[in-house]
């Protein structure tokens, strides 16, 4: 009986740590029941693999329909081809100053370092996203990885390029324009 409790414990104890946090953007459209997503394609900030894979960061605004109540966020498309999947994730406007807090202070003042026999990575992490950018001697690289929150498919999806580096300056600007 002493066995069956730990094994059950340690279950429930593993479940809820296995569980991604979702962002303040997710948990309003999950629990919603009419929605209206209004995007701003003027305002957004690609970046693209030489792959044909890409990820797209876009202002959106969120309408209760029956309410009325509007929230603000950052979403982000990604397209990846191992596997062939799209994907979405958001970034809830609590969270927002602390992405334009980052790149301000971490990564846009180190745009153009460089090294010799050493590296720096920069990692920026959301409730639905991870956002890194590393310097490796020369060569510099932004990656993202989007949790999934589907019961199928792979834990996390990775995307990477080292020749959009000197787009995240309109990253920076989207993300401003958020608030």
């Amino acid at each position: 009986m002493k066995n069956i409790i730990t094994l059950l414990l340690l279950l429930s104890f593993s479940q809820s740590f296995s569980q991604y946090m979702e962002s303040s953007t997710r948990r309003f459209i999950d629990d919603t029941q009419f929605i209206l997503i209004s995007k701003d394609w003027n305002t957004t900030a690609e970046f693209y693999s030489g792959i044909g894979e890409y990820i797209k960061f876009f202002p959106i605004e969120v309408t209760n329909l029956k309410s009325n109540v509007k929230e603000k966020g950052l979403q982000l498309d990604m397209h990846i081809t191992q596997p062939d999947v799209y994907k979405t994730a958001w970034v809830g406007l609590d969270e927002i100053d602390e992405f334009v807090y980052f790149l301000e202070t971490n990564v846009v003042p180190n745009l153009d370092v460089t090294f010799k026999k050493q590296s720096a990575e920069y990692i920026f992490k959301a409730k639905e996203m991870t956002f890194s950018f590393l310097i490796d001697e020369k060569r510099k690289r932004v990656s993202v990885t989007l949790n999934n929150y589907d019961e199928i498919g792979l834990r996390n999806y990775y995307f990477w390029t080292e020749t959009q580096v000197n787009k995240i300056p309109e990253l920076l600007a989207v993300l401003k324009k958020i608030k």
